[in-house]
This record gives C-alpha cells, sequence and structure tokens, in this order.
C-alpha cells in the first residue's frame, strides 16, 4: 500500500473588511484600505487542526503599503465591530523612508526623480 502524508505546516491570509473613505496613514491621500488577517496552521489531509500566530495588516489602495495594526483592533473588526483607527494603533515599517509612486503605487527611495517601474516624473515632491 502507496501512502502520501498529506500534513504540513502553512500560513495563511484572508480578507476580512474593506474600508472606504479613510486617509492613508502612509501617504496622507483620501481613499480605502482593506484589512487582512494572516495565522499559520497545521494541517492533516487537508483539514486544519491547530491556528497559531494571528496577526492583521491593512494594506493601503493609493500607495500598496501593509501596515500592521493591534491583534485587538483587528478581532474587533473581524467580529464586526464598528472600529475607528487612529495612526497609534497602526505600526507601519518604513513609514516617511521610502515614497510611492503615484501612478503605479511602486515604493521608491525619496531622491528618485523618475519611477522605475512607470517612468512617471517625480518632480512634484519636496
Amino acid at each position: 500500500m502507496f501512502f502520501v502524508g498529506v500534513f504540513g505546516i502553512q500560513d495563511k491570509t484572508k480578507e476580512i473588511h474593506r474600508e472606504q473613505n479613510v486617509i492613508c496613514p502612509v501617504c496622507g491621500s483620501y481613499d480605502s484600505y482593506q484589512l487582512f488577517k494572516t495565522y499559520t496552521y497545521f494541517h492533516f489531509f487537508f483539514i486544519p487542526l491547530w491556528k497559531w500566530n494571528y496577526r492583521f495588516f491593512i494594506k493601503t489602495r493609493c500607495c500598496n503599503r501593509f501596515c500592521q495594526i493591534d491583534q485587538e483592533i483587528g478581532t474587533r473588526i473581524e467580529k464586526g465591530e464598528t472600529v475607528i483607527v487612529s495612526d497609534s494603533d497602526l505600526h507601519c515599517p518604513g513609514t516617511g523612508e521610502l515614497n510611492a509612486c503615484q501612478r503605479c503605487g511602486a515604493q521608491l527611495e525619496p531622491d528618485y526623480n523618475y519611477c522605475p517601474q512607470c517612468g512617471n516624473h517625480l518632480n512634484n515632491w519636496p
């Protein structure tokens, strides 16, 4: 008899919520973001048995950046509560160090004059 062990550990990401008409915590644009939940799980024959390492992230639409959100707030939003997320609840790595192209959303160094992804001229930045 041939047996294939179908078990393992994987990460999973799923979208929890979309928020419209908010100010981006990274670039300050008036746009929207998505809330994602990521976790690690152990599965046996494609059935998840244990889940751990829960984390919540928002992805901004305007600049395509990810910011981690506190687990307590993410859980409340997942349950359907209306929660106002402030900038102090977000942890955005690299905020202020990199800019984003307004046309394609690529992350750019502050001294770039042109976007290397789409060629957009970036002379309007301070």
